[in-house]
């Protein structure tokens, strides 16, 4: 399998720049500036498909009005085809690989390119990072970072400033002289998203079939994957095995989320700016969330969010608060602009101008970038301090 040079191509980049400037020009005029239908149509290769709509009224006059758009939360299924695991299985669309992918992805991994197939058959590849390192003696803790849907890992992962660290962090709260870490990079499928354009197309996860059942023949595909991959990275380089880490960005985050709840042997996830793996305001065919294992997650979000984030995310975590008392959740919510720290868990509250499943400008800009600058604090401090028991698993929420 090859990962795409141009998983963020020309026609999608045109896509997110029309956008902002729309976004830009909503909160400039006060008005909301459609999108053509041409535009539209553009990604698809089809009819047009449901919008990002904007929020009305704009920014600026909000706090002074006091009516914000209403809240993306949504428990109501609207699907005609749900089952059981929330969706269908994502509709695979055609291939987006290049020639040169793979050489991009071994560029910024230091690694290999590892490549196998999933559950269905169907080629897959990622990144593979062995720490040196890493012993028998002293193993190192194991990293599995998703990308976001839309932008492969040789993009997206540049970003974070998590390689920079891979020989140096400390991920591991009883031994201070284990520096470093292994990592996994898995690259999504091109599938349909229940996202609105332009991403209800393209590179990502399928975090809407949630048949995370290791037994049944139909598990998500995406499941089977980093199963293997996890698999593959074990046998290839010590890893401490009470450290295994979850980690992912958007749609990553999300699926980072899933996998972490419901595997046994990851100790944690912390991911940013996660839609509600099991709630997301587009989701046809929204469940109830129902984690099979209290894997400590930390939720990182910004005040001010694309399509809701942060208030569905805030729901996600009072929710499985209220439902599942002992299970370690966490939130974080940073600020849009310099990514400091505004409020945690019970006292974090998100941006009421940004509570709808709409486009607000400033939560664009902060969903698109990764806030390096809260790696060590806020996303490596958090892996650190939760390994698993000696007992090997959590057990049940």
């Amino acid at each position: 399998m090859q990962q795409s040079r141009n998983a963020l191509g020309p026609a999608s980049l045109l896509l997110w720049v029309s956008l902002v400037l729309q976004l830009f020009a909503q909160q400039t005029l006060g008005s909301v500036v459609p999108v053509t239908e041409d535009l539209l149509g553009r990604q698809s290769g089809g009819p047009p498909v449901p919008n990002i709509p904007l929020c009305v009224p704009p920014l600026l006059t909000s706090p002074l009005t006091g009516k914000y758009p209403p809240s993306a939360v949504t428990t109501v299924q609207t699907g005609k085809n749900c089952n059981q695991y929330g969706d269908p299985p994502a509709r695979i669309l055609s291939n987006i690989e290049s020639p040169d992918g793979l050489q991009d992805l071994l560029q910024i991994c230091h690694g290999e390119i590892v490549q196998m197939t999933d559950n269905t058959g169907k080629p897959r590849a990622m990144c593979f990072y062995a720490n040196p390192k890493s012993t028998k003696d002293k193993p190192l803790p194991l990293l599995v970072w998703l990308h976001p849907s839309l932008v492969s890992p040789s993009y997206s992962f540049p970003l974070t400033g998590i390689d920079l660290v891979r020989d140096t962090q400390s991920l591991n709260n009883e031994d201070a002289s284990r520096l470093g870490f292994s990592y996994i990079l898995p690259a999504g499928r091109n599938t349909e998203h229940q996202y609105p354009v332009p991403d209800n197309v393209g590179l990502g996860w399928d975090n809407w079939y949630r048949n995370l059942d290791r037994s049944s023949p139909a598990l998500n595909a995406d499941v089977s994957f980093v199963d293997k991959a996890i698999s593959y990275a074990k046998a290839h380089v010590p890893v401490d095995s009470r450290r295994v880490f979850m980690s992912g960005w958007s749609n990553g985050a999300a699926m980072s989320e899933l996998y972490a709840a419901n595997t046994d042997g990851i100790a944690a996830a912390a991911v940013y700016s996660a839609p509600d793996p099991y709630r997301d305001s587009q989701d046809p065919c929204t469940q109830v969330p129902y984690p099979k294992f209290a894997t400590p997650v930390r939720d990182v979000h910004n005040y001010c969010d694309l399509i809701g984030i942060c208030t569905t995310g805030q729901y996600y975590y009072a929710d499985l608060k209220k439902r599942y008392p002992a299970l370690k959740q966490s939130l974080v919510v940073i600020d849009t602009l310099t990514a400091a720290i505004k409020g945690t868990d019970a006292s974090a509250s998100c941006d009421p101008v940004c509570q709808g499943a709409c486009g607000v400008t400033q939560g664009l800009v902060a969903h698109l970038r990764w806030p390096a600058t809260r790696n060590t604090d806020t996303f490596f401090a958090f892996l650190r301090s939760n390994p698993l028991p000696s007992s090997g698993t959590w057990g049940p929420p």
